[in-house]
Protein backbone atom coordinates (compact mmCIF):
# COMPACT_ATOMS: atom_id res chain seq x y z
CA UNK A 1 0.00 0.00 0.00
CA UNK A 2 2.42 2.30 1.16
CA UNK A 3 4.55 1.30 -2.25
CA UNK A 4 1.40 2.30 -4.38
CA UNK A 5 0.99 5.40 -2.40
CA UNK A 6 4.95 6.69 -3.23
CA UNK A 7 3.88 6.23 -6.86
CA UNK A 8 0.87 8.43 -6.73
CA UNK A 9 2.72 10.88 -4.90
CA UNK A 10 5.90 10.83 -6.97
CA UNK A 11 2.98 11.17 -9.98
CA UNK A 12 1.69 14.12 -8.02
CA UNK A 13 4.71 16.01 -7.23
CA UNK A 14 5.45 15.86 -11.32
CA UNK A 15 1.88 17.03 -11.71
CA UNK A 16 2.73 20.33 -9.37
CA UNK A 17 5.97 21.17 -11.40
CA UNK A 18 4.78 24.45 -13.28
CA UNK A 19 6.86 23.46 -16.33
CA UNK A 20 5.08 19.97 -16.52
CA UNK A 21 1.98 22.03 -15.90
CA UNK A 22 2.49 24.88 -18.43
CA UNK A 23 2.97 22.03 -21.15
CA UNK A 24 -0.30 20.18 -20.69
CA UNK A 25 -1.63 23.60 -20.62
CA UNK A 26 -0.83 24.54 -23.97
CA UNK A 27 -1.17 20.79 -25.23
CA UNK A 28 -4.96 21.07 -24.27
CA UNK A 29 -5.17 25.07 -24.68
CA UNK A 30 -3.85 24.96 -28.49
CA UNK A 31 -5.90 24.38 -31.59
CA UNK A 32 -4.53 22.36 -33.47
CA UNK A 33 -4.41 22.92 -37.55
CA UNK A 34 -7.16 20.34 -38.84
CA UNK A 35 -4.77 20.57 -41.93
CA UNK A 36 -8.43 20.09 -44.23
CA UNK A 37 -11.74 20.75 -43.59
CA UNK A 38 -13.03 24.04 -44.19
CA UNK A 39 -9.45 24.63 -44.40
CA UNK A 40 -10.17 24.04 -47.89
CA UNK A 41 -12.47 27.04 -48.10
CA UNK A 42 -10.05 29.44 -46.64
CA UNK A 43 -7.47 28.46 -49.54
CA UNK A 44 -10.53 29.30 -51.67
CA UNK A 45 -10.12 32.77 -50.29
CA UNK A 46 -6.50 33.42 -50.16
CA UNK A 47 -6.93 32.34 -53.90
CA UNK A 48 -9.15 34.83 -54.72
CA UNK A 49 -8.02 38.03 -52.29
CA UNK A 50 -4.15 37.52 -54.01
CA UNK A 51 -5.46 36.97 -57.34
CA UNK A 52 -7.16 40.90 -56.64
CA UNK A 53 -4.76 42.23 -55.45
CA UNK A 54 -1.93 41.21 -57.53
CA UNK A 55 -4.05 41.33 -60.15
CA UNK A 56 -4.29 45.04 -60.14
CA UNK A 57 -1.36 46.24 -58.50
CA UNK A 58 0.62 44.38 -61.98
CA UNK A 59 -1.57 44.83 -64.50
CA UNK A 60 -3.66 48.11 -64.10
CA UNK A 61 0.22 50.31 -64.21
CA UNK A 62 0.51 50.07 -67.65
CA UNK A 63 -3.06 51.59 -68.57
CA UNK A 64 -3.21 54.20 -65.70
CA UNK A 65 0.08 55.70 -65.97
CA UNK A 66 -0.31 57.12 -69.75
CA UNK A 67 -3.74 58.24 -69.08
CA UNK A 68 -2.43 60.20 -66.04
CA UNK A 69 0.82 61.45 -68.05
CA UNK A 70 -2.04 63.21 -70.55
CA UNK A 71 -4.37 63.89 -68.43
CA UNK A 72 -2.61 65.70 -65.90
CA UNK A 73 0.07 67.21 -67.97
CA UNK A 74 3.01 65.84 -66.02
CA UNK A 75 5.86 63.53 -66.51
CA UNK A 76 6.13 59.79 -66.54
CA UNK A 77 8.07 60.05 -63.22
CA UNK A 78 5.59 61.85 -61.47
CA UNK A 79 2.75 59.67 -63.12
CA UNK A 80 4.37 56.40 -62.06
CA UNK A 81 4.88 57.32 -58.36
CA UNK A 82 1.36 56.76 -58.16
CA UNK A 83 1.98 53.33 -58.43
CA UNK A 84 5.04 53.23 -57.16
CA UNK A 85 3.60 54.39 -53.45
CA UNK A 86 0.72 52.01 -53.90
CA UNK A 87 2.73 48.92 -54.47
CA UNK A 88 4.99 50.87 -51.78
CA UNK A 89 2.47 50.74 -49.19
CA UNK A 90 1.61 47.01 -49.69
CA UNK A 91 4.75 46.19 -48.43
CA UNK A 92 4.94 48.71 -45.31
CA UNK A 93 1.54 48.16 -44.15
CA UNK A 94 2.60 44.57 -43.32
CA UNK A 95 3.57 44.93 -39.75
CA UNK A 96 0.75 46.73 -38.61
CA UNK A 97 -1.45 45.12 -40.68
CA UNK A 98 0.03 41.55 -38.65
CA UNK A 99 -0.52 43.80 -35.24
CA UNK A 100 -4.38 44.59 -36.36
CA UNK A 101 -4.34 40.68 -37.21
CA UNK A 102 -3.40 39.53 -33.67
CA UNK A 103 -6.01 41.95 -31.89
CA UNK A 104 -8.84 41.90 -34.16
CA UNK A 105 -8.57 38.48 -35.85
CA UNK A 106 -7.59 37.97 -39.73
CA UNK A 107 -11.43 38.46 -41.37
CA UNK A 108 -11.61 41.93 -39.63
CA UNK A 109 -8.65 43.26 -41.21
CA UNK A 110 -9.32 41.39 -44.76
CA UNK A 111 -12.36 43.22 -44.64
CA UNK A 112 -11.57 46.43 -43.44
CA UNK A 113 -8.70 46.26 -46.39
CA UNK A 114 -10.68 45.63 -49.02
CA UNK A 115 -13.38 48.55 -47.71
CA UNK A 116 -10.24 51.20 -47.71
CA UNK A 117 -8.59 50.02 -50.69
CA UNK A 118 -12.29 50.33 -52.58
CA UNK A 119 -12.78 53.41 -51.50
CA UNK A 120 -9.51 54.91 -52.36
CA UNK A 121 -9.91 53.80 -55.44
CA UNK A 122 -13.59 55.58 -55.64
CA UNK A 123 -12.06 58.91 -54.28
CA UNK A 124 -9.30 59.04 -56.71
CA UNK A 125 -12.11 59.10 -59.83
CA UNK A 126 -12.56 62.84 -58.76
CA UNK A 127 -8.99 63.93 -57.98
CA UNK A 128 -8.20 66.88 -59.46
CA UNK A 129 -4.23 66.54 -59.81
CA UNK A 130 -1.62 63.91 -59.75
CA UNK A 131 -0.82 64.99 -56.07
CA UNK A 132 -4.23 63.93 -54.84
CA UNK A 133 -3.75 60.72 -56.58
CA UNK A 134 -0.62 60.11 -54.70
CA UNK A 135 -3.02 60.19 -51.08
CA UNK A 136 -5.68 58.43 -52.52
CA UNK A 137 -5.09 55.91 -55.02
CA UNK A 138 -1.29 54.98 -53.79
CA UNK A 139 -1.33 55.66 -49.99
CA UNK A 140 -4.77 54.79 -49.46
CA UNK A 141 -5.40 52.16 -52.08
CA UNK A 142 -1.94 50.43 -51.07
CA UNK A 143 -2.70 50.40 -47.10
CA UNK A 144 -5.41 48.36 -48.30
CA UNK A 145 -4.35 45.94 -50.17
CA UNK A 146 -1.71 45.53 -47.30
CA UNK A 147 -4.28 44.54 -45.07
CA UNK A 148 -6.20 41.87 -47.63
CA UNK A 149 -2.72 40.23 -48.30
CA UNK A 150 -1.31 39.58 -45.06
CA UNK A 151 -4.28 38.32 -43.06
CA UNK A 152 -4.81 35.92 -46.35
CA UNK A 153 -1.02 34.13 -45.90
CA UNK A 154 -1.07 34.52 -42.22
CA UNK A 155 -4.80 32.42 -41.84
CA UNK A 156 -3.26 29.70 -44.34
CA UNK A 157 -0.75 28.61 -41.53
CA UNK A 158 -3.63 28.70 -38.92
CA UNK A 159 -5.41 26.37 -40.49
CA UNK A 160 -2.42 24.37 -41.92
CA UNK A 161 0.71 22.37 -40.43
CA UNK A 162 1.44 18.97 -42.75
CA UNK A 163 -0.60 20.21 -45.72
CA UNK A 164 0.71 23.66 -44.91
CA UNK A 165 2.96 24.08 -48.84
CA UNK A 166 0.69 22.46 -50.67
CA UNK A 167 -2.17 24.85 -49.15
CA UNK A 168 0.00 27.86 -50.09
CA UNK A 169 1.25 26.91 -52.99
CA UNK A 170 -2.48 27.04 -54.44
CA UNK A 171 -3.60 30.01 -52.39
CA UNK A 172 -0.54 32.29 -53.97
CA UNK A 173 -1.64 30.83 -57.49
CA UNK A 174 -3.87 33.29 -57.08
CA UNK A 175 -1.50 35.85 -57.96
CA UNK A 176 -0.33 34.33 -61.52
CA UNK A 177 -4.15 33.61 -62.62
CA UNK A 178 -4.64 37.50 -61.41
CA UNK A 179 -2.18 38.44 -63.30
CA UNK A 180 -3.35 36.37 -66.29
CA UNK A 181 -6.42 37.64 -66.41
CA UNK A 182 -6.78 41.10 -65.48
CA UNK A 183 -3.70 41.69 -68.20
CA UNK A 184 -5.74 40.99 -70.51
CA UNK A 185 -9.56 42.08 -69.31
CA UNK A 186 -8.53 45.38 -68.72
CA UNK A 187 -7.62 46.28 -72.01
CA UNK A 188 -11.04 45.22 -72.93
CA UNK A 189 -12.60 47.31 -70.17
CA UNK A 190 -10.53 50.33 -71.13
CA UNK A 191 -11.37 49.89 -74.77
CA UNK A 192 -15.46 49.84 -73.40
CA UNK A 193 -14.98 52.79 -71.25
CA UNK A 194 -13.69 55.20 -74.51
CA UNK A 195 -10.41 55.11 -72.50
CA UNK A 196 -11.42 57.22 -69.51
CA UNK A 197 -8.92 56.84 -67.09
CA UNK A 198 -11.87 57.83 -64.10
CA UNK A 199 -14.13 54.93 -65.55
CA UNK A 200 -11.45 52.62 -65.21
CA UNK A 201 -11.16 53.78 -61.81
CA UNK A 202 -15.04 52.62 -61.18
CA UNK A 203 -14.23 49.04 -62.55
CA UNK A 204 -10.75 48.85 -60.50
CA UNK A 205 -12.53 49.76 -57.42
CA UNK A 206 -15.62 47.17 -58.16
CA UNK A 207 -13.13 44.57 -58.59
CA UNK A 208 -11.44 45.54 -55.40
CA UNK A 209 -14.63 45.53 -53.06
CA UNK A 210 -15.47 42.09 -54.18
CA UNK A 211 -12.49 40.83 -51.58
CA UNK A 212 -14.94 41.83 -48.81
CA UNK A 213 -17.07 38.46 -50.47
CA UNK A 214 -13.73 36.52 -49.83
CA UNK A 215 -12.54 37.88 -46.86
CA UNK A 216 -15.88 36.96 -45.11
CA UNK A 217 -15.27 33.58 -45.82
CA UNK A 218 -11.94 33.73 -43.53
CA UNK A 219 -13.14 32.41 -40.44
CA UNK A 220 -11.28 31.89 -37.18
CA UNK A 221 -9.93 28.87 -35.64
CA UNK A 222 -10.84 28.93 -32.06
CA UNK A 223 -10.74 26.97 -28.92
CA UNK A 224 -14.01 24.75 -28.04
CA UNK A 225 -15.78 24.78 -24.94
CA UNK A 226 -14.66 21.50 -23.93
CA UNK A 227 -10.95 22.78 -24.22
CA UNK A 228 -11.25 25.80 -22.18
CA UNK A 229 -13.12 24.17 -19.40
CA UNK A 230 -10.08 21.35 -19.42
CA UNK A 231 -7.70 24.32 -19.08
CA UNK A 232 -9.57 25.70 -16.15
CA UNK A 233 -9.77 22.29 -14.56
CA UNK A 234 -6.08 21.78 -14.75
CA UNK A 235 -5.51 24.85 -13.15
CA UNK A 236 -7.72 24.57 -10.48
CA UNK A 237 -6.31 20.92 -9.99
CA UNK A 238 -2.64 23.31 -9.91
CA UNK A 239 -3.58 25.53 -7.61
CA UNK A 240 -5.41 23.11 -5.25
CA UNK A 241 -2.16 21.11 -4.59
CA UNK A 242 -0.99 24.13 -4.11
CA UNK A 243 -2.92 25.08 -1.39
CA UNK A 244 -2.54 21.57 -0.04
CA UNK A 245 0.95 21.26 -0.10
CA UNK A 246 2.50 24.95 0.83
CA UNK A 247 5.96 23.67 1.63
CA UNK A 248 7.04 21.85 -0.96
CA UNK A 249 10.20 23.17 -2.94
CA UNK A 250 8.85 23.26 -5.94
CA UNK A 251 5.42 25.12 -5.16
CA UNK A 252 6.95 27.56 -2.79
CA UNK A 253 7.88 29.67 -5.78
CA UNK A 254 5.43 31.19 -8.04
CA UNK A 255 5.36 29.83 -11.32
CA UNK A 256 5.97 33.45 -12.61
CA UNK A 257 9.90 32.22 -11.84
CA UNK A 258 9.42 29.72 -14.40
CA UNK A 259 9.60 30.00 -17.89
CA UNK A 260 5.62 29.21 -17.37
CA UNK A 261 3.94 32.59 -19.74
CA UNK A 262 0.70 31.04 -19.76
CA UNK A 263 0.40 29.58 -17.13
CA UNK A 264 1.20 32.53 -14.83
CA UNK A 265 -1.22 34.38 -16.64
CA UNK A 266 -3.63 32.08 -15.80
CA UNK A 267 -3.03 32.26 -12.24
CA UNK A 268 -3.16 35.89 -12.40
CA UNK A 269 -6.49 35.69 -13.99
CA UNK A 270 -7.77 33.30 -11.91
CA UNK A 271 -6.69 34.26 -8.65
CA UNK A 272 -9.53 34.16 -5.77
CA UNK A 273 -11.74 32.13 -8.12
CA UNK A 274 -10.99 28.84 -7.47
CA UNK A 275 -13.17 26.53 -5.59
CA UNK A 276 -12.41 25.60 -2.13
CA UNK A 277 -14.11 22.31 -2.61
CA UNK A 278 -11.59 20.49 -4.45
CA UNK A 279 -14.81 18.47 -6.36
CA UNK A 280 -16.40 21.43 -6.55
CA UNK A 281 -17.54 23.06 -10.40
CA UNK A 282 -14.67 24.67 -12.26
CA UNK A 283 -17.36 27.23 -14.20
CA UNK A 284 -16.26 29.88 -12.01
CA UNK A 285 -13.04 30.88 -13.18
CA UNK A 286 -13.98 29.61 -17.25
CA UNK A 287 -14.67 32.95 -18.14
CA UNK A 288 -11.41 33.89 -16.87
CA UNK A 289 -9.56 31.32 -18.67
CA UNK A 290 -11.36 31.41 -21.99
CA UNK A 291 -9.27 35.15 -22.91
CA UNK A 292 -5.74 33.54 -21.84
CA UNK A 293 -7.11 30.47 -24.56
CA UNK A 294 -7.83 33.68 -27.16
CA UNK A 295 -4.13 35.10 -26.36
CA UNK A 296 -2.46 31.43 -26.78
CA UNK A 297 -4.25 31.30 -30.24
CA UNK A 298 -3.39 34.73 -31.54
CA UNK A 299 -1.57 34.50 -35.22
CA UNK A 300 1.46 36.17 -33.55
CA UNK A 301 1.64 33.28 -30.36
CA UNK A 302 3.05 31.18 -33.07
CA UNK A 303 6.54 31.56 -33.92
CA UNK A 304 5.96 30.10 -37.61
CA UNK A 305 3.37 31.81 -38.70
CA UNK A 306 5.00 33.42 -41.41
CA UNK A 307 6.37 30.14 -42.88
CA UNK A 308 5.05 29.11 -46.45
CA UNK A 309 6.91 25.59 -46.12
CA UNK A 310 4.62 22.47 -44.29
CA UNK A 311 5.94 22.03 -40.79
CA UNK A 312 7.02 18.38 -41.04
CA UNK A 313 10.46 20.14 -41.91
CA UNK A 314 10.18 23.32 -40.45
CA UNK A 315 13.17 21.75 -37.53
CA UNK A 316 15.06 20.53 -39.86
CA UNK A 317 14.90 23.55 -42.48
CA UNK A 318 15.56 26.07 -39.23
CA UNK A 319 19.05 24.16 -38.92
CA UNK A 320 19.84 23.85 -42.24
CA UNK A 321 22.24 26.10 -42.16
CA UNK A 322 24.45 24.32 -39.28
CA UNK A 323 24.31 20.95 -40.26
CA UNK A 324 26.20 19.11 -43.27
CA UNK A 325 24.27 17.82 -46.24
CA UNK A 326 24.14 14.46 -44.19
CA UNK A 327 22.84 15.35 -41.12
CA UNK A 328 20.33 17.33 -42.77
CA UNK A 329 18.49 14.24 -44.39
CA UNK A 330 19.11 12.04 -41.52
CA UNK A 331 16.88 14.87 -39.66
CA UNK A 332 14.35 14.84 -42.29
CA UNK A 333 13.76 11.03 -42.56
CA UNK A 334 12.99 11.49 -38.88
CA UNK A 335 10.70 14.50 -38.97
CA UNK A 336 8.57 12.52 -41.98
CA UNK A 337 8.64 9.67 -39.48
CA UNK A 338 7.30 11.64 -36.77
CA UNK A 339 4.44 13.04 -39.75
CA UNK A 340 3.53 9.49 -40.35
CA UNK A 341 2.79 9.24 -36.53
CA UNK A 342 0.35 12.24 -36.74
CA UNK A 343 2.90 13.96 -33.99
CA UNK A 344 1.77 17.71 -35.15
CA UNK A 345 4.18 20.27 -32.91
CA UNK A 346 3.39 23.49 -32.46
CA UNK A 347 5.88 26.76 -31.97
CA UNK A 348 5.30 29.18 -29.55
CA UNK A 349 6.23 32.70 -28.85
CA UNK A 350 5.77 34.83 -25.64
CA UNK A 351 5.93 37.84 -28.29
CA UNK A 352 2.18 39.05 -26.76
CA UNK A 353 3.73 39.05 -23.37
CA UNK A 354 5.26 41.90 -21.35
CA UNK A 355 8.85 41.66 -19.85
CA UNK A 356 8.61 42.82 -16.15
CA UNK A 357 11.27 44.86 -15.17
CA UNK A 358 12.76 41.90 -12.98
CA UNK A 359 13.41 39.97 -16.02
CA UNK A 360 9.99 37.88 -15.62
CA UNK A 361 6.84 37.58 -17.39
CA UNK A 362 4.51 40.37 -16.55
CA UNK A 363 0.46 40.12 -17.78
CA UNK A 364 -1.28 43.09 -17.20
CA UNK A 365 -4.94 42.41 -16.10
CA UNK A 366 -6.42 44.57 -18.59
CA UNK A 367 -5.14 46.25 -21.99
CA UNK A 368 -6.35 48.65 -24.68
CA UNK A 369 -6.59 47.80 -27.67
CA UNK A 370 -3.83 51.01 -28.73
CA UNK A 371 -1.62 49.09 -25.87
CA UNK A 372 -2.25 45.38 -28.11
CA UNK A 373 -1.41 46.77 -31.09
CA UNK A 374 1.53 49.01 -29.82
CA UNK A 375 2.98 45.37 -27.85
CA UNK A 376 2.72 43.80 -31.14
CA UNK A 377 4.87 46.22 -33.46
CA UNK A 378 7.20 46.23 -30.34
CA UNK A 379 7.74 42.05 -30.53
CA UNK A 380 8.16 42.33 -34.32
CA UNK A 381 11.42 44.83 -34.20
CA UNK A 382 14.02 42.69 -33.22
CA UNK A 383 16.55 45.72 -33.33
CA UNK A 384 19.52 43.12 -33.28
CA UNK A 385 18.88 42.15 -36.23
CA UNK A 386 19.19 45.49 -38.01
CA UNK A 387 22.84 44.89 -36.43
CA UNK A 388 23.49 41.45 -38.32
CA UNK A 389 25.43 41.94 -41.37
CA UNK A 390 24.22 38.70 -42.95
CA UNK A 391 20.41 39.80 -42.00
CA UNK A 392 20.90 43.76 -43.27
CA UNK A 393 22.51 42.04 -46.39
CA UNK A 394 19.22 39.92 -47.41
CA UNK A 395 17.39 42.74 -46.49
CA UNK A 396 19.38 45.30 -48.76
CA UNK A 397 18.84 42.15 -51.24
CA UNK A 398 15.06 42.80 -51.24
CA UNK A 399 15.33 46.27 -51.91
CA UNK A 400 16.97 45.95 -54.90
CA UNK A 401 14.79 43.24 -55.66
CA UNK A 402 11.82 45.52 -55.73
CA UNK A 403 13.16 48.17 -57.38
CA UNK A 404 12.91 46.21 -60.16
CA UNK A 405 10.09 43.90 -59.35
CA UNK A 406 7.25 45.49 -60.97
CA UNK A 407 9.47 47.38 -63.60
CA UNK A 408 8.53 44.77 -66.70
CA UNK A 409 5.03 44.70 -65.55
CA UNK A 410 4.94 48.66 -66.32
CA UNK A 411 6.77 49.24 -69.25
CA UNK A 412 7.37 45.91 -71.19
CA UNK A 413 4.72 47.16 -73.00
CA UNK A 414 6.65 50.53 -74.13
CA UNK A 415 9.43 48.54 -75.16
CA UNK A 416 7.09 46.49 -77.31
CA UNK A 417 6.38 49.67 -79.63
CA UNK A 418 9.28 48.78 -81.27
CA UNK A 419 7.52 46.38 -83.18
CA UNK A 420 5.11 47.57 -85.87
CA UNK A 421 1.05 46.20 -86.03
CA UNK A 422 1.29 44.91 -82.40
CA UNK A 423 -2.55 45.07 -81.47
CA UNK A 424 -3.11 46.47 -77.51
CA UNK A 425 -4.02 42.67 -76.82
CA UNK A 426 -0.84 41.17 -78.24
CA UNK A 427 1.49 43.64 -76.16
CA UNK A 428 -0.91 42.25 -72.60
CA UNK A 429 0.11 38.61 -73.89
CA UNK A 430 3.38 38.61 -72.05
CA UNK A 431 2.27 39.44 -68.91
CA UNK A 432 -0.23 36.99 -68.98
CA UNK A 433 2.31 34.17 -70.13
CA UNK A 434 3.87 35.85 -66.59
CA UNK A 435 1.03 35.24 -64.99
CA UNK A 436 1.01 31.71 -65.96
CA UNK A 437 4.53 30.52 -65.65
CA UNK A 438 4.68 32.42 -62.00
CA UNK A 439 2.21 29.61 -61.08
CA UNK A 440 4.25 26.80 -62.21
CA UNK A 441 7.12 28.18 -60.80
CA UNK A 442 5.58 28.76 -57.17
CA UNK A 443 4.36 25.01 -57.24
CA UNK A 444 8.20 23.94 -58.18
CA UNK A 445 9.33 26.38 -55.15
CA UNK A 446 6.59 24.56 -53.01
CA UNK A 447 8.55 21.47 -53.81
CA UNK A 448 11.87 22.91 -52.67
CA UNK A 449 10.54 24.27 -49.60
CA UNK A 450 9.30 20.88 -48.42
CA UNK A 451 13.05 19.89 -48.77
CA UNK A 452 16.26 21.05 -46.56
CA UNK A 453 18.23 18.80 -48.07
CA UNK A 454 18.10 21.53 -51.47
CA UNK A 455 19.16 25.32 -50.72
CA UNK A 456 16.59 27.71 -50.88
CA UNK A 457 18.98 30.55 -51.25
CA UNK A 458 21.05 29.20 -53.54
CA UNK A 459 17.73 28.51 -55.95
CA UNK A 460 16.83 32.03 -55.06
CA UNK A 461 20.10 33.64 -55.68
CA UNK A 462 20.42 31.72 -59.42
CA UNK A 463 16.89 32.77 -60.20
CA UNK A 464 17.07 36.02 -59.46
CA UNK A 465 20.71 36.67 -61.41
CA UNK A 466 18.86 35.44 -64.65
CA UNK A 467 16.21 37.22 -64.12
CA UNK A 468 17.98 40.59 -63.38
CA UNK A 469 20.15 39.41 -66.89
CA UNK A 470 17.11 39.07 -69.20
CA UNK A 471 15.46 42.09 -67.82
CA UNK A 472 18.67 43.80 -68.87
CA UNK A 473 18.66 42.48 -72.68
CA UNK A 474 15.05 43.75 -73.29
CA UNK A 475 16.30 46.68 -75.14
CA UNK A 476 17.81 44.53 -77.88
CA UNK A 477 14.81 42.13 -78.78
CA UNK A 478 13.62 43.46 -81.91
CA UNK A 479 11.01 40.59 -82.72
CA UNK A 480 7.85 39.71 -80.58
CA UNK A 481 9.35 36.06 -79.31
CA UNK A 482 11.63 37.47 -77.60
CA UNK A 483 9.62 39.42 -75.38
CA UNK A 484 7.48 36.15 -74.82
CA UNK A 485 11.08 34.32 -74.02
CA UNK A 486 11.83 36.70 -71.73
CA UNK A 487 8.80 35.59 -69.18
CA UNK A 488 10.48 32.18 -68.46
CA UNK A 489 13.33 33.78 -66.76
CA UNK A 490 11.61 36.74 -65.31
CA UNK A 491 8.42 34.72 -64.27
CA UNK A 492 11.10 31.68 -62.51
CA UNK A 493 13.05 35.10 -60.45
CA UNK A 494 9.74 36.61 -59.81
CA UNK A 495 8.40 33.05 -57.83
CA UNK A 496 11.35 31.86 -56.39
CA UNK A 497 11.76 35.59 -54.74
CA UNK A 498 8.40 35.89 -53.47
CA UNK A 499 7.88 32.09 -52.57
CA UNK A 500 10.98 31.03 -50.87
CA UNK A 501 11.89 34.29 -48.75
CA UNK A 502 10.39 32.68 -45.63
CA UNK A 503 12.28 30.01 -45.79
CA UNK A 504 15.51 32.01 -46.64
CA UNK A 505 14.59 33.95 -43.34
CA UNK A 506 14.20 30.80 -41.65
CA UNK A 507 17.33 29.53 -42.41
CA UNK A 508 19.33 32.98 -41.72
CA UNK A 509 17.68 33.77 -38.53
CA UNK A 510 16.03 30.73 -36.99
CA UNK A 511 12.17 30.05 -35.95
CA UNK A 512 12.61 32.26 -33.01
CA UNK A 513 13.52 35.45 -34.97
CA UNK A 514 11.04 34.43 -38.17
CA UNK A 515 8.23 36.88 -37.47
CA UNK A 516 10.69 39.54 -36.72
CA UNK A 517 12.55 39.05 -39.68
CA UNK A 518 10.13 38.69 -42.08
CA UNK A 519 8.53 42.51 -40.83
CA UNK A 520 11.26 43.96 -41.16
CA UNK A 521 12.13 42.70 -44.74
CA UNK A 522 8.64 44.12 -45.52
CA UNK A 523 9.80 47.53 -44.57
CA UNK A 524 13.08 47.40 -47.06
CA UNK A 525 11.12 45.72 -49.88
CA UNK A 526 8.49 48.75 -49.42
CA UNK A 527 11.30 51.21 -49.82
CA UNK A 528 12.61 49.29 -53.25
CA UNK A 529 8.92 49.37 -54.42
CA UNK A 530 8.55 52.32 -53.43
CA UNK A 531 11.82 53.63 -55.55
CA UNK A 532 11.92 51.64 -58.39
CA UNK A 533 9.20 52.48 -61.02
CA UNK A 534 9.66 56.48 -60.07
CA UNK A 535 13.38 56.12 -61.19
CA UNK A 536 12.70 53.74 -64.48
CA UNK A 537 10.79 56.85 -65.49
CA UNK A 538 12.96 59.42 -64.51
CA UNK A 539 15.41 57.61 -66.60
CA UNK A 540 13.21 57.87 -69.67
CA UNK A 541 12.26 61.07 -69.35
CA UNK A 542 16.22 62.60 -69.32
CA UNK A 543 16.96 59.76 -71.95
CA UNK A 544 13.81 59.59 -74.23
CA UNK A 545 13.22 56.04 -74.31
CA UNK A 546 13.42 53.12 -71.41
CA UNK A 547 16.16 51.61 -72.83
CA UNK A 548 18.54 52.96 -70.18
CA UNK A 549 15.70 52.15 -67.42
CA UNK A 550 15.75 48.33 -68.08
CA UNK A 551 19.56 48.30 -68.31
CA UNK A 552 19.90 49.58 -64.77
CA UNK A 553 16.90 47.71 -63.08
CA UNK A 554 17.99 44.69 -64.68
CA UNK A 555 21.19 45.03 -63.25
CA UNK A 556 20.11 45.72 -60.16
CA UNK A 557 17.93 42.83 -60.00
CA UNK A 558 21.33 40.72 -60.93
CA UNK A 559 23.00 42.12 -58.40
CA UNK A 560 20.36 41.55 -55.71
CA UNK A 561 20.94 37.41 -56.58
CA UNK A 562 24.43 37.95 -56.81
CA UNK A 563 25.70 39.53 -53.20
CA UNK A 564 23.62 36.63 -51.74
CA UNK A 565 25.96 33.76 -52.49
CA UNK A 566 28.10 34.34 -49.98
CA UNK A 567 25.36 34.68 -47.44
CA UNK A 568 26.10 31.25 -45.81
CA UNK A 569 29.75 32.46 -45.23
CA UNK A 570 29.12 35.81 -43.83
CA UNK A 571 26.54 34.03 -41.38
CA UNK A 572 28.91 31.84 -40.34
CA UNK A 573 31.68 34.36 -39.63
CA UNK A 574 29.29 36.31 -37.65
CA UNK A 575 28.45 33.32 -35.59
CA UNK A 576 32.30 32.76 -35.12
CA UNK A 577 32.51 36.36 -34.18
CA UNK A 578 29.56 36.04 -31.17
CA UNK A 579 30.90 32.90 -29.60
CA UNK A 580 34.43 34.36 -29.11
CA UNK A 581 32.78 37.61 -28.10
CA UNK A 582 30.69 35.51 -25.67
CA UNK A 583 33.77 33.05 -24.87
CA UNK A 584 35.80 36.55 -23.25
CA UNK A 585 33.01 37.67 -21.59
CA UNK A 586 32.97 34.58 -19.50
CA UNK A 587 36.18 34.87 -19.21
CA UNK A 588 36.19 38.05 -17.91
CA UNK A 589 32.99 37.22 -15.45
CA UNK A 590 35.13 34.37 -14.24
CA UNK A 591 38.30 36.45 -12.90
CA UNK A 592 35.91 39.13 -11.30
CA UNK A 593 34.49 36.25 -9.46
CA UNK A 594 38.18 34.90 -8.38
CA UNK A 595 39.42 38.16 -7.37
CA UNK A 596 36.11 38.80 -5.46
Amino acid sequence: MAKSNGKTDAKQQVKQDPETVEKELEEVGIVRAPDGGYGWIIVISSFLLNMIVDGVIFTVGKILIPAWTKSFNVSSTSASLTMSILSGFYFFVGPFASALCNVFGCRAVAIAGSIIAAFGFLISVHAPNIYVMYISFGLIGGAGFGMMYLPAIVIISQYFATKRSLATGIAVCGSGIGTTVFALLNDVVFYHVNEEWSKFLLYTSAVTISGLFAALLLRPLRASQSQIEKVAQIVEEYEVQKEKSPDSPVLSLSAHKYNTPFLSSLELHTAGKQNNNINGSVKSIIDAVAKDVEELNRPLSRMDIFYSGSTTNLHVRSRANTMNREEVVENLKHARDLAKDNVQQVYLSTMNLQEAADGHIAITEKKSVKDDILQALRALLDRTLLASPSFLTLAFSGTLTLSCFYVPFIYLGNQMDKIEGLTAMEKSLPLSIIGVLNILARIACGYIADRPQVSALLVNNIALFLAGIATLTVPFYTEYWHFIAFTIPFSVGVACFAALRSVICLELVGLEKLSNAFGILLTFMGIGATVGSPIAAALKDYTGNFDTSFYIMGGLMALSGLICFPLPQIRQWEQNRSQKTDAKSDVELQGLTDNA
